[in-house]
Order: C-alpha cells, then sequence, then structure tokens
C-alpha cells in the first residue's frame, strides 16, 4: 500500500494526538492528595465526561478499558489497512484464546476475563476452538487454534495453552507485518519481538528455567538467534547482563542492570523495553505519509492508559509517589 494512502487517517491522528495527556497533567495527578482528587485533574482532558462517574464508583478499570475499546473501534474504521490495528489488538485476542480454551478444558465461564478488542466478534473464536476450522478468520489464527487443540488432546494441560499462544502471538504478528509489507513496519516488529524475547530471558533466568523452557517459549520472529538467546539461559543475571551489554541492545541492558549488584533486573528490563518502544514510536511524530503515525498514536494510548492505571492504583492503595512514578512508562505526549 502506497505511503500516500495514510495521508487522511494521519491527519486526523494529529488532531488525536493533541488529546494525549500532557506530562504536566499526570504530574498533577501523582501530586494529588487522594484519589479523588487526582480523578479531577481530568475535567481539564478528553476523559472530563467520565470524571463525575469515576468519582462515584471508583471503578477506573471499567472507565479504561472502554477507553481503549472506543480508541480500537475508531482506528479500525479509520484505518486504510485494518491489519496495521490488528497488530496492536493481536495481544487482546490472544488473551482471549487462552480464555476460550481454558473455559472449555475446566467447563467454568470465564466470560468477565475477555477483552471485547479484535478484529473479529468473539463468536468467530468461539466456533473455531469449537470446530477446529473458521471461514472467517485468517489461517494464523487456525494454525494456533488448531495447535492448542492437537496438544489439548495429547496432554490436558492447562499450561500448554499459555505457552503454546504466547509463542503463536509473536509468530501471527511476524506474519501480519509480512502481510502489510511494509519494511518500517516489519522492522519495529522484529524490534518488539527482540525487546519482549530479552524481557522474558531475564525472567527465565531469575526463574531458574531450564533450556527446554527457553526453547518453548521464546520466539524465533525477531532479528536475535533464537539460540543466542537460549545459550544466554545457562548463565547469571550478571554474566547475561554483560554479554548483552555488548550487543545492539546495549544501551536497554545497561540502563536494566542494578547498581548495586550489576545484575540484569527483569522490572527495568520491562521499563526499559517500553520506553524503547515508546522512543521508536516517537519517531512517528515527524512523518506526514506511510503506516507508522496510526500504529503510534494507538501505542500511546496503550500507554496512557497504562500511565493512568498505575497513577489510580497508586492514589487506592496510597502508594509512595516516587513509587509509582518509577513505574510509569515514556509518555508520548509530553
Amino acid at each position: 500500500m502506497r505511503d500516500t494512502a495514510f495521508a487522511g487517517s494521519n491527519a486526523r491522528i494529529r488532531v488525536y494526538e493533541s488529546q494525549l495527556l500532557q506530562n504536566d497533567q499526570f504530574e498533577r495527578m501523582l501530586q494529588a492528595n487522594s484519589f479523588e482528587e487526582a480523578a479531577r485533574v481530568l475535567r481539564d482532558t478528553p476523559y472530563r465526561n467520565d470524571v463525575d462517574e469515576l468519582l462515584e464508583t471508583r471503578d477506573y478499570d471499567e472507565l479504561l478499558s472502554k477507553e481503549l475499546q472506543r480508541v480500537y473501534d475508531e482506528m479500525f474504521s479509520l484505518s486504510p489497512d485494518p491489519a496495521l490495528v490488528e497488530l496492536f489488538s493481536l495481544r487482546y485476542t490472544y488473551h482471549n484464546l487462552k480464555v476460550l480454551f481454558k473455559a472449555r478444558m475446566t467447563g467454568e465461564n470465564f466470560d468477565s476475563m475477555l477483552i471485547p478488542i479484535g478484529k473479529n466478534p468473539m463468536s468467530d473464536y468461539r466456533q473455531a476452538i469449537e470446530i477446529g476450522k473458521s471461514a472467517e478468520l485468517d489461517q494464523a489464527y487456525i494454525d494456533s487454534i488448531q495447535e492448542v487443540l492437537v496438544a489439548e488432546e495429547e496432554y490436558h494441560s492447562i499450561q500448554s495453552v499459555d505457552i503454546i499462544l504466547d509463542r503463536r502471538y509473536f509468530t501471527h504478528l511476524r506474519w501480519l507485518a509480512e502481510k502489510i509489507d511494509d519494511r518500517e513496519i516489519i522492522d519495529f516488529v522484529k524490534y518488539y519481538i527482540d525487546l519482549n524475547n530479552l524481557s522474558t530471558l531475564s525472567r527465565a533466568i531469575k526463574q531458574r528455567k531450564n533450556r527446554n523452557f527457553l526453547v518453548t517459549i521464546l520466539s524465533s520472529s525477531g532479528n536475535i538467534p533464537k539460540e543466542t538467546l537460549v545459550e544466554l539461559g545457562k548463565e547469571s543475571l550478571e554474566t547475561a547482563g554483560k554479554l548483552l551489554s555488548e550487543g545492539p541492545f546495549a544501551s536497554i541492558v545497561q540502563d536494566s542492570l542494578d547498581p548495586e549488584t550489576h545484575e540484569l533486573s527483569p522490572v527495568k528490563v520491562d521499563l526499559e523495553t517500553d520506553n524503547a518502544i515508546m522512543d521508536k514510536m516517537k519517531e512517528a511524530k515527524l512523518q506526514p505519509f506511510g503506516a507508522l503515525p496510526l500504529l503510534a498514536f494507538i501505542h500511546a494510548k496503550e500507554t496512557e492508559v497504562k500511565n493512568l492505571r498505575m497513577i489510580f492504583a497508586g492514589k487506592e492503595n496510597n502508594l509512595p509517589i516516587e513509587s509509582v512514578r518509577e513505574r510509569m512508562r515514556m509518555n508520548y505526549g509530553s
């Protein structure tokens, strides 16, 4: 698809970007003395119509979930290529597949855990899980579903659902990027997968997971060879951090080291990789054409919602301001 096909949608995106929360608004919420005071800061933002209900119910999860649903619905309608929006909605779909499979295997109803964000209606996924095929879903979904169905028949293990679908998610993500056929998008997706592999690796080392676990859980759809990461899994967090500090993600890894132990910190890896992705997304601010601005806006909205959720949870639980601030992600709308 030509870059100029996004000219109209990108003009709309610039308007939406101007409505994103700014750093000073987040800071006012952080400095607020109560949950209610933090919520009132939103009266001067696009969330203004929801503030009274939020003050009454304190149900910020419901408010933020509805906001994300609204944004995704609008982006699916706006994008010249729905697959672009599907890139970011895919993680919700794979979450929903996990929920539906676990409900099937246990006989329990987990519908309250489903998230209504995605390309297809939930009924399409339910039917595909039931009969193992679908005329509505892309083949990548069917491949994922069929792999879980085979494992279910063979192992009857709920744990295998998470393992298979976590791995298949990244395979599907790479497939979608190739389908979109935009070099910037393909490069971004490979970068995103690499960063997720780094996060998975750091947690696996901390939890002393074995080689078989790493072979199963790590994705081979990024730039870093999977075998390289698997070999690093044998090392300590300190040695792995030292070796990774000499590679293509040196700055991210160095910022993720514990200053006292010099060990790779999984919590810091998550924070630094999220911020690295935001840095990539901010490059879209300079692009009048192409697919990246729309993708960047979705990521910006996801980050805004994540930061709002952290602030409200902090206020609800009387957490220190610095404790909340150090967990917040880099803001696109600064």
